[in-house]
């Protein structure tokens, strides 16, 4: 149709203006865009952002990480948003999806005018995250943030809304992999929550070389469950946890389950517990207890005068670490419950344990060894028990005679 100007306009108009119209078509045929590819759409599709929500900016897969990095130790500028000061929990976090141009969710707008919040199993991006810190306010008393999708990021901002949270007294991040950086903002925080009773951060990825800030979570003043289980920890931080627990005065229960504490790991952390005034419950299981472990717990249980429940199950101990249990035992007056299940202590470990409990002093109600057989012996003499006091066996099932070494 362009081509065909010229010609027209020179009869009507004459040479001149058939002249510009040419020109005019270059200029045209110069900046029409060109049209892509199958092969290029298809490139610029699968360069966005995975789990990326309607509204954000879309960043290319492959530089994901660098441009977390790079932005992962900056301060992010607060949202500008006009608020009044009578209004809601749930129409500041409306207001800051708006400012951030992403959509509410229904789960966290019904949660918020709660004081105890609790969100187990989903999955948020990084500004829903930011959404929600902004409507946090200092009158909240409990977090559960259960297998979310927190990173480094998203914690350090969650961490900055919660330093004026005074009343929190529970927050539970487990199930998510925070990272170095995520790990050492909830630390910080500790510092600004004077009533946290409970703290999990189980199976976040929690590793052995984030160096001596793990000592640092049973620091609180007025902590009283501490949850780490289901992370990575070793010797390292079995030290910085047992140096910990000597100027400990307030913690009652600290769960390691599921580490990798093996060898003389869990002699630097019963060194602590030895000495420790305070801690009533401690689970280790399914961790290992060697030897050299079973000798310190054999001194705490002759010298620690609080420690009331110890789980010990999964932890292959075998027959000759049980006998350097039953020995603490036999002087221990104060352990009410003891879980061995699970263990290759076989039947003569048991009788060893048995006899340490058949005194006077002990105080052990409820001994747990499911999974391992017991000879009729033993079991008799667990009755005799059962008649002087309150006492339960749990065992897998009984034999006449021992078996072989």
């Amino acid at each position: 149709m362009i081509s065909t100007l010229p010609k027209i306009f020179e009869i009507l108009f004459g040479h001149k203006c058939s002249k510009f119209l040419s020109y005019l078509k270059g200029q045209i045929d110069e900046y029409t865009p060109i049209r892509l590819t199958f092969d290029e759409k298809l490139a610029a599709h699968r360069s966005n952002r995975l789990n990326q929500t309607f509204g954000q900016i879309n960043v290319p897969y492959d530089s994901q990480t660098k441009v977390e990095k790079e932005i992962s130790d900056e301060t992010l500028v607060p949202l500008r948003c006009k608020i009044s000061h009578n209004t809601t929990r749930v129409q500041i976090y409306e207001k800051s999806c708006q400012a951030l141009d992403i959509t509410s969710d229904w789960q966290i707008r019904d949660l918020l005018s709660y004081d105890n919040i609790t969100i187990i199993d989903r999955s948020f991006s990084f500004n829903d995250f930011r959404a929600f810190a902004t409507a946090i306010e200092a009158n909240l008393e409990g977090l559960t943030l259960n297998s979310v999708g927190l990173t480094s990021r998203s914690v350090h901002v969650l961490c900055q809304a919660l330093n004026s949270c005074v009343h929190l007294n529970l927050l539970d991040l487990s199930n998510n992999k925070i990272g170095k950086k995520g790990f050492e903002s909830i630390v910080d925080t500790l510092n600004y929550l004077p009533s946290l009773r409970y703290l999990s951060l189980a199976n976040c990825g929690i590793e052995d070389s984030y160096g001596t800030r793990i000592g640092d979570l049973c620091r609180p003043k007025k902590l009283l469950e501490l949850n780490l289980s289901g992370n990575e920890f070793e010797e390292n931080a079995c030290i910085f946890i047992g140096h910990a627990l000597t100027e400990n005065t307030n913690l009652l229960h600290l769960n390691l389950s599921w580490n990798l504490i093996r060898g003389v790991a869990p002699v630097s952390l019963f060194r602590g517990i030895e000495v420790n005034q305070s801690l009533t419950e401690l689970d280790l299981s399914w961790n290992g207890l060697s030897y050299d472990g079973s000798v310190a717990l054999r001194r705490v249980l002759i010298v620690n005068k609080v420690l009331q429940r110890l789980n010990i199950n999964n932890c292959n101990i075998e027959w000759i670490s049980a006998k350097l249990i039953s020995e603490g035992l036999m002087k221990n007056s104060t352990l009410h419950y003891l879980n061995l299940a699970y263990n290759p202590i076989t039947t003569h470990g048991v009788q060893y344990l048995i006899q340490a409990l058949n005194v006077k002093t002990s105080a052990v109600s409820i001994l747990d060894i499911s999974g391992i057989t017991v000879y009729t012996s033993t079991v008799r003499l667990a009755e005799k028990i059962a008649q002087q006091r309150d006492f339960i066996m749990k065992y897998d099932c009984e034999m006449p005679v021992h078996d072989m070494l």
